[in-house]
């Protein structure tokens, strides 16, 4: 591992070269949660799972991966072997994953070169407080208040004992904070949860509380074995200041989009105040 050079030195933050966020693989939770959803959204209406004891008593930290999970594991540090090799990279400068055991079973199956993992906890998944290993049925009949909330603010939204995507930005932004100190023009790997990864993207594309629930109402997600890759390489080959290029990757699927450059758009005035004037005024100007 070498110092950065004076190129890839960054007045935004000294980011890393190319930061890989990978979500775990399909987990006992993903399977028995998923199942338990309504067939309009994607689920079997099948709650048997979410209901066995086992499954109960075990803490969310603990879910293993399925066989499709690690199935997804595999796929992932294949994909991301074949980068390196096409890219010249012998190793990463630092490998992370989250402490949960689904992260470091997927890390650990990835059987990527010289992977040496320090886990990292303010990459673990959001907690979810009194909500945690219950389906949405269960949620909405037991919680039908708190479920009513997050709908009205998927972003703010704190479940009793929880946390928020505001929350988990914060911890995301200590990890920045780190790399920014210890890894600028470097390339880190981590494996972590999809709250997680939006809580990256959130604070590296600066994107708004707007934009954010504008993606999720249209369907976005990252995929179990997805991974997320964020670059300061320029399609010409040349460095940005900062993180420049997005893609989202999905090495078991179809999912994922190609690379996208990251515009941080400043807004003006009259366009605040466009989006102020969505929101009538409750009582006019008569208070």
């Amino acid at each position: 591992m070498t110092d950065a050079t004076a190129a890839e030195r960054s007045p935004h933050g000294a980011m890393p070269r190319d930061l890989l966020l990978v979500r775990h693989g399909r987990s006992e939770g993903n399977l028995a949660l998923d199942a338990a959803k309504p067939i309009s959204d994607g689920g079997r209406s099948d709650d048997s799972l979410a209901r066995d004891q086992a499954f109960r008593e075990r803490s969310t930290m603990h879910y293993r991966l399925v066989a499709a999970g690690r199935d997804q594991a595999k796929q992932t540090g294949e994909w991301i072997r074949k980068w390196m090799v096409d890219s010249a990279v012998d190793a990463f400068d630092r490998y992370l994953s989250s402490p949960y055991i689904r992260t470091m079973e997927t890390a650990s199956l990835m059987g990527v070169p010289g992977a040496q993992w320090r886990r990292e906890s303010l990459l673990r998944e959001r907690d979810f407080g009194v909500w945690e290993g219950r389906s949405r049925h269960e949620i909405r009949k037991s919680f039908p208040y708190e479920a009513e909330y997050k709908d009205r603010n998927r972003y703010l939204y704190r479940p009793t004992g929880g946390e928020s995507l505001g929350d988990v930005e914060l911890r995301v932004r200590e990890v920045l904070g780190s790399l920014a100190r210890e890894m600028e023009g470097r390339r880190v790997l981590c494996v972590t949860h999809e709250d997680v990864i939006w809580a990256f993207r959130y604070r590296l594309e600066k994107m708004t509380i707007k934009a954010y629930l504008a993606e999720h109402e249209e369907g976005a997600e990252v995929p179990n074995g997805g991974i997320l890759h964020f670059t300061r390489e320029r399609p010409d080959g040349s460095l940005d200041d900062r993180f420049h290029r997005v893609r989202l990757v999905d090495p078991s699927g179809t999912g994922g989009w190609d690379w996208t450059i990251i515009e941080r758009a400043a807004e003006s005035d009259k366009e605040l105040m466009a989006e102020v004037e969505l929101y009538q005024q409750l009582w006019g100007d008569s208070v």
